[in-house]
């Protein structure tokens, strides 16, 4: 069953391991009691017992398991060593220790050689699925071919189905969503074809999350809408089956996390609630604890912090039920929560309580954040040498988490890679096949037409010679493609990486300044002042340049946008700088809707009117039009600013070119770039007219087709 296999394996393992164990005290974590209580059991008990404390007593799990373990091999039962190596994986897996499940599982699989091919199948999709989680792609990749293989060999279509699903995981988490949804359409293929219910519901799950990350929220939502009410059909037919309720009960949760992002809060709770209620139907308490802290997130996103702090304190009931790096997550929460409602007490204590978990089982990305939220705490109460301690860990944990991060990435990049160079290893045989498939036919035709042979053969030259510069042509453009996407990839790297440093230079200058700026010199002060000015222009070319890789790598959008909704924001985000100049921005309430990515409307009308805002002398005044023009929708900004000079217009839209003197406006060059290149992902055109010290006007037209 796909990826689900491996699910309803662990889920199947949880029930059976309950079942037995209803009723059984915990045990005292001594070899007497141990051997008391495992006295008699088969591997399969026994496994119950380790798994019922996966999640709250590691040490006693892990005993449990072992035991199983030493009894399978003394009897000699390969298939009992088997799940008791593959048991010990799911609890390190369990309690986030990555080392140690990946180490467990790789023992599961050095039995499985010993075994038959099924045994293996179950273990590579193991392994491809924790090598995914920690960001081994390649090693992922490399699993779910060798399942392939052993899935095909043996004619297991779900195994076959799991791994092209697996395939779509690891496209997604790379950001190659079109290639995602490709393994996902074949995966669910046959799925359909086996009428594996639950199998397509997963399948159209997944394809909508993967919209959802590529912005594609109306794709997203059809899918989403399938797999909902497929999930209802399933479980009105078997309304007391417990995963038929647990598979309706994850639709509907990730059904709301898309209303979430799409802003239909109203939505997203309705969804969340509906989650709940099955949840708390068939008693799933982990999941019951997953959904009021997805809902308690749906109201801290609204602003209505009293009612996510009683769906907060309602998580804290099932507190033991979440796993550990959940449980630090859940306090890290509580305590932006209280930041927010200025309860500055509450807000320390669940900050520690978040560092104090995520310290003790090396979560490191909590513990980043909640040690720079404790030095913000600390740093109000004015007590400097704590606010230094605590800046100093979450500088040096955003260092280590750091390079995770570029590990990562250049795990992505590696994946991207071979999946591309199997891509054009592919495309060349192809052709090769082709050509050989045409050089025979021309001959058998040569000798059946053997009258015709010269005009033929002069065909024959001009068309293979057409037909090896087109190959040429095509590899340049695959040359150029994969230059411009590791060019895309290296300026997102090198700014996101330059930005971190820079933050804590900002935020080192920031201490000096407090601590120590009343005993500096006029001149080391005025030298300080030139430090931090350089370090904001820098970490402002670092965000716009981190825009421009973005998007450049994105795809254009399809959504139906009202351009007036979309100012609204742009006012409300440039609120600062029309107040200090006394701004007015003018359009009317009916421009033409376009059909575009709503952050990339977002962005075109921010730079362009931040620009006039900045740009001028006067106080300023921006108005924007619309209207259909012979097939194509025409946005038009115009502004009272300082104007364009004539020698200077040539280079408005090459990147970092700024056309005033440095000093003389705030800028990096970066935002009519990133517009240019919004606007020709949807085949349209920006140009502008400019007269010195009067005004410039900019116009967006963009097919009505697109649009």
């Amino acid at each position: 069953m796909k990826i689900n296999l491996r699910t309803f394996g662990i889920l199947l393992f949880l029930l059976v391991g309950t079942s037995i164990l209803r009723g059984i005290d915990r045990a005292l974590p001594s070899a007497d009691s141990l051997a008391r209580v495992t006295a008699g059991k088969s591997a399969w008990e026994i496994l119950g017992l380790a798994n019922k404390y996966s999640y709250t007593d590691l040490d006693l799990a892990l005993a449990y398991a072992n035991i199983a373990l030493v009894n399978a091999r003394k009897l000699g039962k390969m298939e009992d060593v088997f799940n008791a190596q593959r048991a010990i994986g799911f609890i390190y897996e369990d309690n986030a220790l990555s080392e140690k499940y990946l180490a467990a599982y790789e023992q599961a699989a050095q039995t499985a050689e010993m075994m038959h091919d099924t045994f293996r199948t179950t273990i590579y999709n193991d392994l491809a699925v924790v090598n995914r989680k920690i960001g081994n792609y390649r090693a992922a990749y490399s699993y779910y071919d060798k399942l392939l293989v052993v899935a095909e060999r043996i004619k297991d279509r779900e195994m076959i189905a799991s791994a092209y699903h697996g395939k779509g995981q690891l496209q997604r988490e790379i950001g190659s969503y079109d290639k995602a949804v490709g393994f996902y359409l074949k995966s669910l293929e046959i799925s359909e074809q086996m009428q594996l219910k639950r199998d397509i519901i997963v399948s159209h799950i997944d394809i909508a999350d993967t919209y959802a990350k590529a912005k594609e929220i109306d794709k997203a939502l059809i899918h989403i809408e399938k797999a909902y009410r497929l999930a209802v059909a399933q479980q009105a037919q078997s309304p007391k089956d417990e995963e038929a309720n647990a598979q309706l009960a994850s639709a509907e949760n990730r059904y709301g996390e898309i209303l979430a992002t799409r802003g239909d809060y109203a939505g997203a709770l309705q969804k969340h609630e509906e989650a709940l209620s099955v949840y708390r139907g068939i008693n799933m308490k982990p999941y019951i604890a997953r959904t009021l802290m997805l809902i308690a997130d749906v109201y801290l996103q609204q602003k209505q912090l009293p009612q996510a702090e009683a769906k907060f304190k309602e998580c804290l009931h099932y507190e033991a039920q979440f796993t550990n790096p959940d449980q630090a997550e859940l306090h890290f929460k509580i305590g932006t929560l209280y930041v927010r409602l200025h309860r500055s007490a509450d807000a320390e204590r669940e900050f520690l309580k978040a560092l104090e978990l995520s310290n003790r089982y090396d979560y490191k990305d909590v513990a980043q954040r909640a040690n720079y939220q404790m030095f913000l705490l600390t740093l109000e109460k004015h007590d400097n040498p704590m606010a230094l301690q605590f800046l100093s860990k979450a500088n040096a944990l955003n260092d280590s988490l750091f390079n995770v991060e570029k590990t990562r990435r250049t795990a992505e990049m590696e994946l991207k890679f071979d999946t591309e160079k199997r891509e054009n290893e592919l495309n060349a045989f192809k052709a090769r096949e082709s050509r050989f498939l045409l050089v025979a036919i021309l001959s058998a035709f040569f000798l059946a037409v053997i009258f015709l042979g010269y005009i033929i053969q002069l065909r024959g030259r001009s068309f293979r010679a057409m037909k090896l510069k087109n190959e040429e042509i095509q590899t340049q453009y695959k040359k150029l493609e994969e230059t411009n996407e590791i060019l895309s990839q290296f300026a997102y790297v090198v700014a996101h990486d330059l930005k971190e440093p820079l933050r804590s230079i900002g935020s080192y200058i920031g201490l000096i300044q407090m601590k120590h700026g009343k005993n500096l010199p006029d001149d080391a002060r005025e030298y300080m002042q030139f430090v931090n000015a350089g370090v904001k222009r820098m970490y402002s070319l670092l965000t716009d340049l981190l825009d421009f890789s973005q998007v450049v790598s994105q795809q254009p959008g399809a959504e139906v946008i009202r351009p007036d909704e979309v100012l609204e924001d742009v006012k409300a985000n440039l609120r600062n700088a029309m107040e200090s100049k006394n701004a007015r921005i003018e359009y009317a309430n009916d421009l033409p809707s376009v059909r575009m990515n709503r952050l990339h409307l977002l962005q075109l009308f921010q730079n362009l009117i931040g620009n006039s805002l900045k740009f001028t002398t006067n106080q300023p005044l921006v108005r924007v039009e619309g209207r259909e023009e012979n097939g194509h929708i025409v946005l038009t900004i115009q502004d009272n600013g300082i104007g364009i000079k004539k020698e200077y217009r040539n280079k408005v839209f090459v990147l970092f070119q700024q056309l005033n003197k440095k000093g003389q406006f705030d800028g990096t060059g970066i935002g009519l770039t990133i517009c240019k290149n919004i606007v020709e992902k949807y085949d349209g055109k920006i140009w502008f007219d400019s007269e010195e010290n009067i005004g410039t006007k900019f116009y967006i037209s963009i097919p009505a087709q697109a649009a």
